[in-house]
């Protein structure tokens, strides 16, 4: 028919979406054997629970030159002050956490090697195994550098202890580990615990209030470079 129209317009054939809200990615650099690291896990868990934060926990070995046995802190000078032992047990109970500080540094290359098994498997089964290995060592005072403590880890939270042997003898996540490593350099981290929030790059502990207001900042961002496009 003269006159009309025969093909909708595009605003027609493409009705608006409503836009999906900002996930603010966060990257936390940690190694089994440092304690900070295990006391701020909950409160990147917190970020990820209020911010809807895209969370990702990325291992950097921070002695990967230990012998498989282990080492002694105190012989190798890696104590810390009374004054500092007691802070972290402090802000561990506060978190709610069970800890043991201990002379025995682990190596702990394997224990990130099995975290690596347990990411595929999803969040909820990564998450629960990275806890568990923290928990093994510094709330039960295991050696997490010892495979049949691992393999004990890996069977109560979730994992086939059968699975995990393999990917160790088959070295099925050795590269992976290797480029979290070189990332990790890449981005300036020279010590764990750290956090990229967005593009601030937090080294060391910090309060849950630094790294909310991380978070927030990198929401303004995201939401004016969207505004603008």
């Amino acid at each position: 028919m003269s006159g009309e129209q025969t093909e909708r317009t595009p605003h027609e054939s493409h009705p608006a979406q409503p836009e999906e809200p900002v996930r603010p990615r966060v990257l936390v650099f940690f190694d089994y054997a440092c304690p900070f690291c295990y006391i701020d896990q909950p409160r990147f868990d917190r970020l990820r629970e209020e911010y809807d934060a895209e969370l990702a926990l990325v291992p950097f070995e921070l002695r990967p030159r230990i012998p498989r046995e282990g080492i002694s802190a105190a012989e190798h000078g890696l104590g810390h002050s009374e004054r500092v032992e007691r802070r972290m047990l402090e802000l561990a109970e506060e978190a709610g956490l069970p800890m043991e500080l201990r002379d025995h540094v682990p190596n702990t290359h394997r224990a990130m090697l099995m975290a690596e098994l347990s990411r595929d498997l999803g969040w909820a089964q990564h998450w629960r195994t990275h806890m568990a290995i923290f928990r093994a060592y510094y709330g039960d005072g295991r050696d997490i550098g010892d495979d049949a403590v691992l393999l004990d880890v890996a069977e109560k939270s979730g994992l086939d202890p059968r699975e995990v042997q393999a990917s160790w003898d088959e070295g099925r996540y050795e590269e992976r580990l290797h480029e979290f490593g070189h990332v990790a350099l890449h981005l300036g981290v020279t010590a764990t615990p750290s956090a990229l929030i967005c593009n601030e790059l937090h080294i060391g502990s910090r309060p849950y209030g630094v790294l909310r207001e991380a978070v927030q900042r990198c929401l303004i961002t995201e939401q004016d470079l969207e505004g603008e496009e």
